[in-house]
């Protein structure tokens, strides 16, 4: 690190000026040599660029295009920053403004000080060493980048180059001597440090790796009785308390608590950790720096250890009477697959992650390996089969046919690819995908298991509420029966039905879980794959076609297309699922009107699939100044072709902006009534009071008379007729229908009913009893109700329900006479 002593120096006298140049001349020699060293390094490193890419063109085609690539980013500078040099050039900075200071010092009292003060020379001095401080620093990032650069390019170009020959007769006929020497030199290429001295602060740190290794391993029958406790009570063994409960189902249920699993799966990891921790800290004993043509053995350890923790923690919570059986009741059948596919992997796995390791390590002799391509190609083949049977073995019912055959496509295809890709003597592109699928493999686990503990609290949490809500209900059906009991004739409020309520709170629980889950392992996965996205780079070199002219060429690659399919089913994903999550974070806290949320997600929901269009044919090099005409020639298509299309397009982002309707709405259109559920791009679903589903065009909606009953107000009016007969008590007629519209919970006091009579009819008195409700849903409970009350009180009072009557009045005798008389006499027998 780069000091400077001579910042608080005075510098009046010739001594102290003296001092502090010899010292910044000295660290500007030291300055220089190390500038030279980095433009040597940086010079060589350019030249080294431009031979390497004339060594590639000449090597094409062979399999020594690789061994020039390794050898080349093995030697790659690895420059470290000394920290220190951006505080030289600010001590020097500050050290000239001083020397300032002093010098205005001098020029003000020149009688109090030598006339031959060499400040001058100093300043030069000073302005040397900061120019050649700063020269250093930008010729480090200049190296820095130019490395960077150079080790990206070759890591993209090993990444998509054969790094072994491929596998043919010659292979087999020379495979058995190389793998003889392969197996000799493998026991001399071993490095193992373990001497004292050369165990580091981290080394001796990953050994306390022991302890709790040793602490679990003596700990493991109580935490297995913790376990079985968790698993058998459903509650966090003896840390949370249990609630109480009357029955003993709901004890059952109410007792388990949403952390418990959370318990079961943290004691299952502290049981199957031991093995791995002590491999661990012997892998971080064994691990070290690689000398040129040695292996650590460290890494490979270490990996083991990952993969023994991950297969121990899944059989065992796999196994009969654990986590996934009791507490994620998974079905017997599926648990016992999954179960047996583990411990099969098993075989698969732990082996691989050594072999991995240990090829990742050998560098440039990487293309002389024999053993690692076998074991990577029997391994991937027994990969895809596990799965493969797996897949084939699960219940139908344990996911959607959807999801069996995109997971098929993608655990079945992608090891049988590995293994394609080795024969082939693609191996180093194998090792890198293989060693990103284990992760990715370790990732889904996690978020499998993740998953379901989450639906398992939230399935606990639910019972919970659920059974709270239960409580409430009985304790208002009881008091309703006690009130019952003293006025049998009164009429009570229905019960509130929770139902809906608990099963849209556990929706919408259930959406956010999942979307934390998703952003969380989203990140994970990218964090694996990260390293390997720059490497896809190289398909941009790759051109399927050219088009355009010589003054403005273009040119189609093979990243374009793959850059099309990826924005159009990205867009297509966030269209489906980010309205609806934003309703659910953002629009369900917002004071909205009805169906004021579903129009915003529904215009979300075309912006995001026009901006991911227009994106998608970016991509593929189709300008906006291309589209327009291509636009105004598909809008005179649908003015002349498609206008019925085109009018119920419109109709429907005018019912989304001005909402005439609602989803929610009840509605009337002609003969039609009904309840609107969707409003599309074309036509709007209306569910009438049958509950069939009607499509209506949304052209219908703009041009025909509509009528919303619940477009302002829910308040309707509901007029209930009846008729008494003549001669009827009309003031106890009107006491009583006042009284009847008073009585039910569903009538609004204000405005206030009212009764009218109306009309003498030919049999009736008739009057009408008007009301007003709050919600549509109550005007034929309340009618019911009503007419109900008024048949029973009416029958009380004595007052006659009315019906029609028809008088028939016969004149006198003569006309049935002469009937008689016209009729033929009866022949006698």
């Amino acid at each position: 690190m780069l000091v400077s002593p001579w910042v608080v120096a005075e510098y009046t006298t010739d001594a102290s000026i003296q001092q502090t140049l010899d010292q910044v001349s000295t660290q500007t020699n030291q300055l220089n040599q190390r500038l030279s060293s980095v433009q040597r390094q940086h010079d060589r490193l350019l030249t080294n660029e431009a031979a390497l890419n004339e060594h590639i063109i000449a090597l094409t085609g062979s399999g020594l295009v690789f061994r020039v690539l390794q050898e080349q980013n093995i030697n790659l500078p690895k420059l470290d920053f000394d920290p220190g040099l951006s505080d030289l050039i600010a001590d020097a900075r500050l050290t000239q403004f001083n020397v300032s200071q002093q010098q205005q010092e001098i020029q003000d009292n020149p009688n109090d000080y030598p006339a031959n003060v060499r400040l001058p020379e100093l300043q030069d001095r000073l302005q040397e060493l900061v120019v050649t401080a700063v020269s250093l620093q930008q010729a480090q990032h200049e190296l820095t980048e130019t490395a960077d650069r150079l080790r990206s390019s070759i890591i993209e170009q090993l990444f998509w180059i054969p790094s072994n020959p491929a596998f043919s007769l010659s292979w087999f006929t020379t495979a058995p001597g190389a793998l003889v020497q392969q197996l000799t030199r493998l026991n001399d290429q071993f490095s193992v440090s373990l001497t004292p001295g050369d165990l580091s602060l981290w080394h001796w740190l990953g050994a306390l790796l022991f302890l709790p290794a040793v602490a679990l391993y003596w700990l493991r029958p109580r935490l297995k009785t913790a376990l079985a406790t968790t698993l058998k009570t459903g509650t966090a063994a003896f840390y949370l308390p249990t609630p109480q409960t009357g029955s003993t189902a709901e004890a059952e249920t109410a007792g388990s608590n949403p952390l418990s699993t959370l318990l079961a799966l943290a004691l299952t990891a502290a049981i199957t950790a031991p093995v791995s921790l002590t491999l661990l800290a012997i892998g971080n004993l064994f691990s070290g720096p690689q000398a040129p043509n040695t292996l650590v053995l460290g890494p490979a350890l270490t990996a083991i250890a990952l993969s023994l923790f991950v297969v121990q923690f899944l059989r065992r919570i796999l196994a009969p009477g654990q986590v996934a059986e009791v507490d994620f009741q998974w079905p017997d059948k599926a648990r016992q697959t999954l179960h047996t596919f583990v411990r099969h992997f098993a075989c698969v796995l732990l082996p691989t992650s050594a072999v991995l390791t240990l090829a990742v390590q050998q560098g440039a002799a990487l293309s002389n390996d024999v053993l690692g391509p076998v074991i990577l190609i029997v391994a991937s083949a027994l990969v895809a089969y596990f799965f493969r049977m797996l897949l084939k073995q699960l219940p139908s019912g344990f996911a959607p046919a959807g999801v069996r055959w995109m997971l098929n496509l993608v655990l079945v295809l992608l090891p049988l690819s590995l293994v394609v890709l080795t024969l082939t003597g693609y191996y180093y592109t194998s090792l890198q995908l293989t060693g990103r699928f284990l992760a990715t493999f370790y990732v889904l686990s996690g978020w499998v298991i993740a998953e379901a503990s989450a639906r398992r609290a939230i399935e606990v949490s639910s019972n919970r509420l659920r059974l709270q809500r239960e409580a409430e209900i009985q304790v208002l059906r009881e008091q309703r029966d006690a009130q019952r009991a003293k006025d049998p004739d009164k009429l009570q409020e229905p019960l509130p039905d929770m139902t809906a309520e608990l099963r849209q709170v556990r929706q919408q629980t259930q959406r956010l879980v999942r979307f934390l889950l998703l952003t969380g392992f989203g990140g994970l996965l990218y964090w694996v794959w990260a390293d390997l996205v720059g490497v896809f780079g190289y398909l941009d070199s790759l051109v399927i076609w050219q088009y355009g002219t010589a003054e403005s060429p273009g040119s189609m690659s093979l990243l374009d297309l793959a850059s099309f399919f990826f924005i159009v089913l990205l867009s297509l994903f966030l269209a489906a699922n980010l309205p609806g999550l934003l309703e659910m974070l953002v629009l369900s806290r917002l004071s909205l009107r009805q169906g004021s949320a579903y129009a915003i997600t529904t215009l979300l929901n075309y912006i995001l699939t026009g901006i991911g269009l227009v994106l998608a044919l970016s991509s593929l090099g189709v300008s906006w100044d291309k589209l327009q005409w291509l636009v105004a020639a598909l809008s005179v298509g649908l003015g002349f072709g498609l206008q019925e299309i085109f009018a119920n397009f419109v109709s429907g982002l005018i019912l989304l902006f001005e909402r005439p309707i609602r989803i929610g709405d009840i509605v009337t259109l002609g003969d039609l009534s009904g309840v609107v559920r969707q409003i599309r791009i074309r036509a709007t679903t209306i569910t009438d009071f049958d509950r069939k589903d009607i499509i209506v065009p949304n052209k219908t909606f703009v041009t025909d008379q509509l009528i919303n009953w619940s477009l302002t107000d829910t308040v309707t009016r509901v007029i209930v007729r009846v008729g008494v007969a003549y001669g009827s008590d009309l003031d106890k007629t009107r006491a009583l229908l006042l009284s009847a519209a008073k009585a039910n919970p569903r009538v609004l006091d204000e405005p206030e009913p009212q009764v009218l009579f109306l009309n003498f009819g030919a049999s009736t008195l008739d009057h009408e009893l008007r009301i007003h409700v709050k919600e549509l849903q109550d005007r034929n409970p309340a009618i019911d109700e009503i007419n109900r009350y008024i048949d029973r009180e009416f029958k009380r009072a004595d007052i006659e329900i009315a019906f029609q009557q028809i008088d028939i009045h016969l004149r006198n005798g003569e006309g049935l006479d002469k009937l008689i008389s016209r009729q033929p006499p009866q022949s006698s027998q």
